[in-house]
């Protein structure tokens, strides 16, 4: 059952004028929004480990440090928020997909599906320029839209056969993971057969010394071009695990020079790997899975107001201790790994991320009932309206935080890149979040859609559309973003 439209809301789509193309009622879910707009803000203090340059290098010695504030703090954001802000987005897509395409169309001369792929489109267009022109390495729109495309047949699917394709993506994803780390171990055994392939021809050198048998009559064993490649693939594979501060130090330098060509360079191989091959390797499974759980949770009525609280409960206490429990067994095992890398490839014969899917797919799902929970329960409803706001701006806050970022950051603005220590980075998160709370909560006072919602509504509808709040001339396009 979709939600009823608002008073608000029916104000907004009045039909007045003839000379506009009809447009689709406009759906709001509360619950919706406010996991979106949470999730958003809270996906920031992750991202800024990325825009602020606290490096990989710098996590991991924390991480092998295993002690000290620093290292708290890290850890709580790591195994709380890496990860699952990205997941709870990828859940509240795919409901809203379903919410997207489950709406009557008596009134709308487009059909649905056309309108859902031209959005889809647009939207991979704003992930590029997230990308490419705001320099954000880590964007989520472009997989949002090619995985939305992908999945959009299965909308139509019932709740049972989602709940079993969102386990068998999740699975797989835990397959590819354990895939990449059996090629690490087959490269390992090759280099092993190397060393001993060596150890025989030196030996053989010996023994030929000790006999005084000339040179020209020893057997002339060398490495073939094959086996220096095994060798050279493993220590290549070691070389990665291992801290290389002076590149870390490189890279600050790059990214605090003050013309944005090399800035954007340095910028690029990151960028074209996150929306090229991490995408289509990776992204398909990560992103997939969680899109195909949000629909599932959405025909199960999980955001609707009937949905049992102590269902909300109980589902948010056994999801969370799980899923914590999981990402302590992945931080635990990972310091071993780092130690040296080598010795855990020999004692473990599964990665130490073997179960990140399933870890994030747990928290996600238990705080999305642990928040529902609170909000249906009447508490702090401030608060719910704050985020509810920002989640109706979630992509014109998403992109702003870009923006923010860039200018604070780099070099092509005030050059902060790795001048800050962790806890203020999460400060200034902090300050983008309040920020963005306030703008979102005024500028809905005056108008019915953020700023890149309505660009993207009037690219879908290839149309000037009205965006001031209680425009009684002209339909609002009423589509719903759902980021």
């Amino acid at each position: 059952m979709l939600p009823e439209l608002s008073p608000e809301d029916n104000d907004a789509i009045t039909t007045s004028s003839k000379d506009l193309q009809p447009t689709l009622a406009i759906i709001r879910n509360p619950a919706l929004d406010i996991l979106r707009g949470m999730a958003v803000l809270g996906a920031l203090f992750i991202s800024i480990w990325i825009f602020g340059g606290f490096s990989t290098i710098q996590q991991n010695e924390l991480l092998l440090q295993s002690k000290g504030g620093n290292y708290r703090l890290w850890g709580a954001m790591e195994l709380l928020l890496d990860g699952k802000m990205r997941a709870l987005i990828c859940i509240v897509f795919g409901a809203g997909m379903v919410i997207f395409l489950s709406q009557k169309t008596e009134q709308v001369t487009t059909a649905l599906p056309d309108l859902f792929i031209r959005r889809q489109l647009w939207l991979l267009g704003f992930g590029l320029l997230n990308a490419l022109v705001f320099l954000w390495t880590g964007d989520i729109l472009f997989q949002l839209a090619v995985v939305g495309i992908l999945l959009f047949p299965f909308v139509r699917m019932n709740p049972r056969a989602l709940w079993i394709s969102a386990t068998v993506v999740t699975l797989i994803y835990c397959g590819k993971i354990y895939w990449n780390y059996a090629d690490d171990r087959t490269a390992y055994a090759k280099h092993t057969a190397v060393l001993a392939f060596e150890k025989k021809i030196s030996k053989d050198s010996l023994l030929a010394a000790e006999k005084k048998i000339p040179l020209k009559e020893q057997k002339k064993d060398s490495l073939s071009a094959q086996q220096k490649e095994d060798k050279a693939a493993w220590e290549g594979i070691v070389q990665q695990h291992k801290h290389d501060l002076k590149a870390k130090d490189n890279g600050v330098k790059e990214v605090r020079n003050a013309e944005f060509g090399k800035i954007w360079d340095h910028f690029l191989q990151a960028t074209q790997g996150r929306e090229a091959r991490w995408t289509y390797q990776t992204g398909v499974w990560d992103v997939g899975g969680m899109m195909l759980l949000g629909m599932a949770l959405f025909k199960k009525r999980f955001f609707e107001t009937n949905f049992p609280k102590s269902r909300y409960l109980l589902l948010g206490i056994a999801c969370i201790a799980v899923g914590i429990l999981l990402g302590w067994y992945r931080l635990q095992f990972q310091q071993y790994a780092l130690r040296d890398y080598t010795k855990y490839v020999i004692g473990h014969w599964t990665p130490f991320n073997l179960l990140f899917p399933l870890e994030r797919a747990f928290l996600t799902v238990g705080y999305a009932a642990g928040i529902l929970f609170l909000f249906r329960s009447g508490l702090l409803r401030f608060v719910w309206t704050a985020f509810e706001k920002v989640g109706k701006l979630a992509l014109t806050n998403y992109l702003f935080q870009s923006i923010f970022c860039l200018v604070f950051f780099t070099g092509f603005g005030m050059g902060y890149f790795g001048r800050l220590q962790q806890y203020q980075l999460y400060l200034f998160a902090l300050e983008i979040c309040i920020i963005q709370i306030v703008f979102s909560v005024f500028w809905l006072r005056y108008f019915t859609y953020g700023p890149a919602e309505w660009l993207l509504r009037c690219l879908m509808h290839w149309k000037w559309l009205p965006i001031k709040t209680h425009n009684k001339k002209s339909p609002a396009s009423a589509l719903p973003i759902h980021l």
